[in-house]
């Protein structure tokens, strides 16, 4: 079986294939790595698997009739719904970015409130009492795999956590639950916001003006999800008003941000550039060997994407 993976990072991937997990890969499975969607040869272009980054193997649908199964190796997976093609598998990374986002989440909302960029930057003698988090209510808006481990990170530090997704069901780590149509209800007096939202039609501009008015005057929002969740232009009025205290964005809509434009410079607002949650492609290479021992038997795979729903 040929198995084409396409990636800016190709070279990373054929080093986990290659190294810890070589035994892992089946005798009669030849892994095909490219790291230009430009240079796929007739092979890779008639495999029936593909493994790769949504957006260079997005672009390549058309032009792999015999494509089955797509293993992404994002956890979003946005540039598929931009093609028209519907007739094969798509399998999306569920468990691997969690512990990395609770990470950038904890880390950013402990700097903020415990003054750690304030007293990074001092330069001279500065007592501080901070509040601590004892006593913050948190609201983790897109509670699924990633977002259940971000909240179960904070549950030793504070009062409440919530949680928000499309139908209010339960969420490992949430005191509580609600549906997105009973946002509102979720928002009131949150300290803190931490958006993990997927990139759908439901989920576009979810968190607006409406919404940041029902936080905790002071509160701290952070944006790691996708970034049509957020009106950014509503969140930056509520900042300027002292609504926000602090807007932490991993994700923009244009991307890179240049250089020169005036968000860097906007006084609480925090760009990291969309790091919060780096991808290992060891981790990612066996998420993927796990679900190509489920396709050759026939098992249903892990992760995969719902078409109607979006995720």
């Amino acid at each position: 079986m040929d198995i084409t993976v396409v990636s800016t990072r190709a070279d990373a991937l054929k080093d986990a294939f290659r190294g810890e997990l070589a035994a892992r890969v089946p005798d009669d499975v030849s892994l095909r790595f490219y790291s230009d969607p430009k240079i796929l040869d007739v092979r890779a272009l008639a495999a029936e698997v593909a493994l790769g980054a949504p957006d260079v193997l997005a672009p390549l649908l058309a032009s792999m009739p015999k494509l089955r199964w797509v293993q992404s190796t994002w956890a979003g997976v946005t540039p598929f719904f931009d093609v028209p093609r519907r007739d094969y598998l798509l399998t999306g990374v569920k468990d691997v970015f969690g512990s990395s986002m609770s990470e950038y989440a904890l880390g950013w909302v402990l700097a903020i409130e415990r003054s750690v960029l304030i007293h990074a930057n001092a330069k001279h003698w500065k007592f501080r009492i901070d509040r601590g988090l004892s006593e913050f209510r948190v609201g983790v808006a897109g509670v699924g795999s990633i977002g259940s481990a971000v909240a179960q990170s904070f549950g030793g530090f504070v009062k409440e956590v919530r949680g928000l997704n499309s139908d209010g069901r339960m969420a490992e780590g949430c005191g509580s639950c609600f549906a997105t149509s009973d946002r509102l209800r979720f928002a009131e007096h949150l300290d803190v916001l931490i958006m993990i939202l997927p990139d759908t039609p439901a989920t576009d501009d979810l968190v607006d003006a409406e919404l940041l008015a029902k936080l905790a005057p002071g509160a701290i929002v952070i944006n790691a999800g996708r970034a049509n969740a957020l009106d950014l232009s509503a969140a930056l009025s509520a900042r300027a008003s002292g609504q926000i205290r602090a807007l932490v964005l991993d994700v923009l809509k244009k991307e890179p941000l240049i250089d020169d434009d005036p968000l860097w410079s906007t006084e609480g607002v925090y760009i990291t550039s969309h790091t919060a949650a780096p991808t290992r492609m060891a981790s990612i290479a066996g998420v993927f060997l796990d679900n190509l021992q489920r396709y050759r038997t026939g098992v249903p795979l892990d992760g995969v994407i719902d078409f109607e729903r979006g995720y």
